[in-house]
C-alpha cells in the first residue's frame, strides 16, 4: 500500500477489493456528503486486480501517477483517442424513429469502440444521445457515427438522423438537464 495513502483510500482500496467500485468507495469515505462529486478531476479509477492499482477507465492512468502526494489529482485527459486535448465538445444525436425500438445502448458501445468519442452519464433522454469528443477528433467521429446503421427488415437504415455539434457549456447543460428529469422520475442516485 503507498505511504501517503489516506484512511479514506484505504476504506475505499478494501471496498474495492469487496467487488464495490473504488471511486465510488472513495467518494462516499472521504466526503461525508461535503466534497464536491467531482474530486477525481475527471478520472474513472477502477480496480485492476492484476497490478493491485487503480486505473482510469478512461485515459488509463493509474492513480498513483494521477495523485500527486503534495497536491491535488492531475485532470483527466480524456480517452486515448483524444491526445491528451482537455476541451471538451458535445455531439447531439436524434435517434431515427424508422428503428422498431432504441438502440442507444449499441450505439453507445459502438461511438465508444472508436476510442474518440463516448457517452457521459445522463446523456439519453427522449431519443437524444449527447456524445462527448475533443474538438481536435470531433468532426472524424461525426463522420464515423453518420455511417452507423440497423439492419429494419431487410434494409439498413442509419441509427440517427441528426448530428448536432454543441459547446462544452451547452452539452453539460443538456447533461444538468437530464440529470434533473432523472431525479424527478427515479429520485436521487445511490453510487
Amino acid at each position: 500500500m503507498p505511504r501517503n495513502q489516506t484512511t479514506a483510500a484505504q476504506k475505499a482500496r478494501t471496498a474495492a477489493r469487496d467487488g464495490q467500485k473504488y471511486t465510488t468507495a472513495l467518494r462516499e469515505t472521504s466526503r461525508g456528503g461535503a466534497e464536491p462529486d467531482d474530486g477525481f478531476g475527471g478520472h474513472e479509477f477502477e480496480y485492476e486486480q492484476v497490478t493491485d492499482l487503480f486505473r482510469c477507465s478512461e485515459c488509463r492512468v493509474y492513480e498513483v501517477v494521477a495523485r500527486d502526494s503534495d497536491g491535488p489529482i492531475k485532470p483527466c485527459p480524456g480517452l486515448v483517442g483524444y491526445g491528451s486535448d482537455t476541451e471538451r465538445v458535445y455531439l447531439l444525436l436524434t435517434e431515427n424513429p424508422a428503428l422498431p425500438f432504441s438502440h442507444v445502448a449499441s450505439l453507445s458501445y459502438r461511438i465508444r469502440s472508436t476510442g474518440i468519442g463516448r457517452t457521459p452519464r445522463y446523456s439519453w433522454r427522449d431519443g437524444k444521445l449527447l456524445v462527448e469528443s475533443a474538438p481536435s477528433v470531433v468532426s472524424e467521429l461525426a463522420r464515423r457515427i453518420d455511417l452507423i446503421t440497423s439492419d429494419v427488415e431487410g434494409r439498413e437504415v442509419p441509427n440517427v438522423i441528426s448530428v448536432e455539434q454543441l459547446t462544452a457549456e451547452a452539452g453539460r447543460a443538456v447533461i444538468a438537464e437530464n440529470y434533473e428529469a432523472f431525479v424527478a422520475v427515479y429520485g436521487e442516485p445511490r453510487y
